[in-house]
């Protein structure tokens, strides 16, 4: 009888360090699924959600995440959109946990979102994440592998030729924010 009990004991024993060692292992493989996952899989998650970003230069935005992409995000304000370059977000409130990832293959990087724009031939404020000259306005002309060209408006003024200011050069690196009206589709 004695031996029952010890060989019960024993086996006890055995299943609760089973048990116990396999809720570690469970533990360390959610830390390191978790230590994987990307910015733009943390804010996918919070599509249609409301947040508050911080960008680069200090600019704060709020709204409703409407496109999150590999390099960028689309953010509804309600009188405008804003795309913003994941790699010029500084801090992001209103994230929840969930992470997801993105369902296509194929990429759409932000190049190809601002040609969108630049065919559209879209009012847009780009803002820039240097210290002087803040922020252009105009209308995307080109767009390249690695930099923008604006055709400048003047401010309140619509986009016809006469209302032209010139051509600007941006290479995209420094490109920390683009405002545009609501209509336009990413």
């Amino acid at each position: 009888m004695r031996w029952e009990l010890l060989f019960g004991d024993l086996e006890a024993q055995l299943h609760e360090s089973s048990a116990q060692e396999l809720e570690r292992q469970i533990n360390e493989l959610a830390r390191v699924e978790t230590a994987q996952a990307s910015l733009n899989q943390a804010v996918r998650g919070a599509l249609e959600a409301q947040l508050s970003l911080v960008c680069v230069t200090g600019a704060a935005f709020h709204g409703t995440v409407v496109r999150v992409e590999q390099e960028w995000l689309l953010l509804d304000e309600g009188a405008r959109q804003v795309l913003l370059p994941l790699d010029k977000i500084l801090t992001v409130r209103g994230l929840g946990g969930g992470r997801v990832c993105a369902q296509s293959k194929i990429p759409y990087t932000l190049t190809a979102a601002l040609r969108l724009l630049a065919k559209n031939r879209s009012a847009v404020v780009v803002e820039l994440d240097s210290a002087r000259q803040g922020t252009l306005r105009g209308v995307l002309d080109h767009v390249g592998a690695d930099y923008v060209r604006l055709m400048q408006l003047a401010d309140g003024v619509s986009r016809n030729p006469e209302n032209l200011q010139g051509a600007v050069v941006i290479p995209l690196v420094h490109v920390a924010s683009i405002a545009s009206s609501p209509d336009n589709e990413f």
